[in-house]
């Protein structure tokens, strides 16, 4: 496509249109960029041939990858892999733990009369007959740097017969018998001096994370930033015109679920073994039954005798269309709204967080106890990740505004066509 580009570079129909098309697949309708194809993983075997490792390596992930780089994380002498995918997760840390790593050298290459960088500069390594080669470069393969440390694996060796170095301006420096698993910071026309290798206590001493399946739904997904939901209809069994805005000043849980769903009534004992706790925290818990009319009754004992009753409602075709809408700003394309599923509002009634299953108590009264610290003037929830958010993540409002105007909401697209604005909504 881009050996393609026309020198002229504004955009013909043709190419909008394309866009629009590739856009559509990948966010409505499921489709991916590289078409779901898993990482390959290959070992050298050392006679120049590779064996395909992938499987075992655990690396073979069916994201749309993008870029690797290569680094020693945990500072243990074995390299570990950071993986950028365009697809979530974005980013993943792959550390090494082979248990019976080898021997190897670490150097950390300086410039003088060369670039401070040493970009460009070469080592050459002589082990037991055996010639290892490492080039400091400023990047490598699509989109990536590794980290500009060259590392050798040594295998068994204890000693390097010979380290040569040659410069990006032609001097070179030589020093033989070198003992293995050093770090070496090396200044250009300088004796090296010795960095020690101190592992990191965290990433060191972390359990591994149990992997988790690509095709697994996420139990809980933090937003990125806060959607704005004070004019959504919360309709309540005594109340069918009640809205998200009538129950600010608390965190609010809302809670879809179903007369026949057996997860549902799980959560909702839970709930109500849990009642103190969560009245602690301030959380407000407003259960929207899924429900025909017909089943509203039988619904209302149910939640009586969880003690729900009282914020109770029940979830109409509106409602569903809206959170549709509302899910697909947060996930994209998705298939269906499972039950339970909840819906965390801040004080203020904007949306903090999503979870689709049956979803652990005590996550639910930490995150509502979080919801309550959050800076209203900031729209990142980088908090809820427990991160610090690097890039702003700006919400497509005007998509959910026209999106709103296709179904008939006018009130809501209003609402979402002013919040383009950087002002913010109206009061209302």
């Amino acid at each position: 496509m881009t050996s393609q580009s026309p020198n002229d570079t504004t955009p013909t129909e043709d190419y909008k249109n394309a866009w629009s098309s590739i856009q559509n697949l990948v966010v409505n309708e499921g489709a991916s960029w590289s078409g779901r194809e898993p990482n390959r993983v290959f070992l050298n075997l050392g006679n120049k041939q590779f064996a395909d490792v992938s499987a075992i390596s655990t690396a073979d992930y069916i994201g749309d990858g993008r870029s690797v780089a290569t680094l020693d994380w945990d500072q243990d002498g074995r390299l570990d892999l950071l993986l950028k995918s365009r697809t979530a997760p974005r980013v993943r840390l792959l550390r090494n733990m082979t248990p019976q790593a080898g021997n190897f050298m670490r150097l950390d290459l300086r410039g003088v009369t060369s670039n401070r960088d040493a970009i460009g500069a070469t080592v050459f390594l002589e082990v037991d007959g055996r010639k290892l080669r490492g080039t400091v470069r400023a990047g490598e393969g699509y989109l990536a740097q590794s980290s500009k440390q060259l590392h050798f694996g040594l295998g068994t060796a204890e000693t390097i017969n010979q380290i040569t170095v040659r410069w990006p301006d032609g001097t070179t420096q030589n020093w033989k018998d070198v003992p293995a698993n050093v770090h070496w910071r090396l200044e250009q026309g300088a004796e090296p001096t010795l960095n020690p290798i101190i592992p990191q206590a965290v990433p060191a001493n972390a359990a591994v994370a149990d992997l988790i399946a690509d095709t697994q739904t996420p139990g809980r997904i933090a937003l990125t930033e806060r959607i704005p939901m004070a004019p959504v209809l919360l309709p309540a069994f005594d109340n069918p015109t009640r809205r998200v805005a009538d129950l600010r000043g608390t965190p609010v849980l809302v809670n879809l679920w179903g007369t026949t769903c057996a997860a549902c009534l799980k959560e909702m004992n839970s709930f109500a073994k849990n009642a103190k706790k969560i009245e602690k925290v301030g959380l407000k818990i407003v259960t929207l039954n899924t429900d025909g009319e017909e089943k509203h009754e039988a619904a209302k004992k149910m939640l009586e005798s969880f003690g729900l009753l009282e914020h109770a409602g029940y979830a109409d075709a509106s409602f569903m269309a809206i959170l549709e809408i509302v899910l697909g700003e947060v996930v994209g394309q998705y298939k269906g709204t499972p039950l339970p599923t909840s819906l965390l509002l801040d004080p203020n009634g904007n949306l903090v967080a999503i979870y689709q299953g049956k979803v652990p108590i005590k996550m639910v009264i930490r995150d509502a106890g979080m919801s309550k610290t959050l800076d209203p003037k900031n729209p990142s929830l980088s908090q809820m990740s427990f991160g610090t958010r690097l890039v702003s993540r700006q919400r497509n409002f005007a998509s959910m505004a026209s999106l709103f105007e296709g179904l008939g909401f006018d009130a809501l697209r209003a609402y979402y066509s002013d919040l383009v604005n950087p002002a913010g909504p109206a009061p209302r």
